[in-house]
């Protein structure tokens, strides 16, 4: 079945997926040019069949939606084969719209998807994969081998699976011990970048083997302005300079940028919705409480387990709710 794509949600991961594509090697084992966003690959019917974008909206999901409808008229008028097979990451937040315009385009649809990790509100979840491809066989994966226990548990106190079972009952961690989970604050933005930088050096030291068999540490930020200064903050320190990059989709008008995962920059910043479905050896939440007036319990637990061994938070104020009641303190004598 050679004529099949690997669809994901967002720049960054597309770029993490391709980077399976190789093996220890180096050899290719699965073209990375067949791992694309759905966004992209939605763009690319349009250009195929030669016909106008819609207008941008303000709105994301508006967007997305108008996309997807629009595609929906393609493949009635279309010379182009059918597709083998079609793999769809992050499955949760598709939009009916698309999951019907996937559907027209092939046999053979694979979704894979955790309703906990929904980043879009306007998403139906799992529900609507269900409900838009009838007789689907849906295989719920028992056990895990990413997150440690003391991720997981903090993972669970923020939402909990629909099978009844806990993150960390299905934990099968093989990583370094133990896991540790920091708050950090209250702290200004400079003292949060200095602390930060300081437990990345050491990091970069700690796991210099793991990264070079392709793990990464990531720095996750609420505003996109932010990415910027982080980057800038980190390349003023002798020992971090050149390790850090961030990970965005390319704009239009930007043929220099290059979106893809460096080993020689394991340091990987980003925003919030950025991080979506990547894994990282250390995590580094800096300023969690911006925005959260916008987050919801699914966007912490996202953010949470995206962080294998170790989750630094760093806050000005105060710990947002859904953070604060799921961490506590381990290791200090009470009384």
């Amino acid at each position: 079945m050679p004529n099949v794509l690997v669809m994901t949600f967002t720049r960054p991961l597309t770029e993490f997926v391709k980077t399976g594509c190789l093996d220890a090697q180096g050899r290719e084992i699965f073209p990375p040019n067949c791992v694309t966003t759905l966004e992209s690959w939605l763009r690319s019917l349009y250009a195929r069949h030669r016909h106008d974008l819609p207008g941008e909206q303000a709105n994301l999901q508006e967007w997305k939606k108008q996309l997807a409808t629009g595609a929906l008229v393609f493949r009635e008028e279309s010379h182009f084969p059918l597709y083998d097979a079609l793999f769809v990451d992050e499955a949760q937040d598709l939009l009916p719209e698309e999951i019907e315009v996937l559907k027209q385009w092939t046999p053979v649809l694979f979704f894979a998807g955790d309703d906990r990790q929904r980043i879009f509100a306007s998403a139906d979840g799992l529900e609507a994969v269900r409900h838009g491809v009838p007789g689907l066989r849906e295989h719920v994966l028992p056990f895990h081998y990413r997150l440690a226990p003391q991720i997981c548990r903090m993972a669970d106190r923020i939402l909990v699976a629909g099978t009844g079972r806990s993150l960390e009952s299905t934990s099968h961690y093989e990583g370094p011990r133990p896991g540790r989970i920091c708050a950090n604050g209250p702290l200004t933005q400079q003292q949060q970048l200095e602390r930060a930088a300081a437990r990345l050096r050491e990091q970069i030291r700690v796991y210099g083997d793991l990264i070079r068999q392709g793990d990464r540490l990531g720095v996750v930020v609420a505003w996109k302005d932010h990415r910027e200064a982080v980057l800038e903050y980190f390349e003023a320190d002798p020992e971090l300079r050149g390790r850090s990059k961030i990970i965005r989709a390319r704009k239009v008008d930007e043929d220099a940028y290059d979106p893809c995962f460096d080993r020689d920059t394991p340091i990987c910043v980003l925003t919030v919705q950025g991080c979506k479905g990547l894994e990282f050896r250390a995590l580094h939440w800096l300023f969690c409480e911006e925005l959260s007036q916008h987050h919801n319990d699914e966007h912490y637990y996202t953010v949470v387990t995206r962080a294998k061994t170790s989750l630094d938070l760093y806050y000005t104020s105060g710990l947002p709710e859904a953070l604060a009641r799921a961490w506590a303190p381990t290791g200090e004598d009470l009384w």
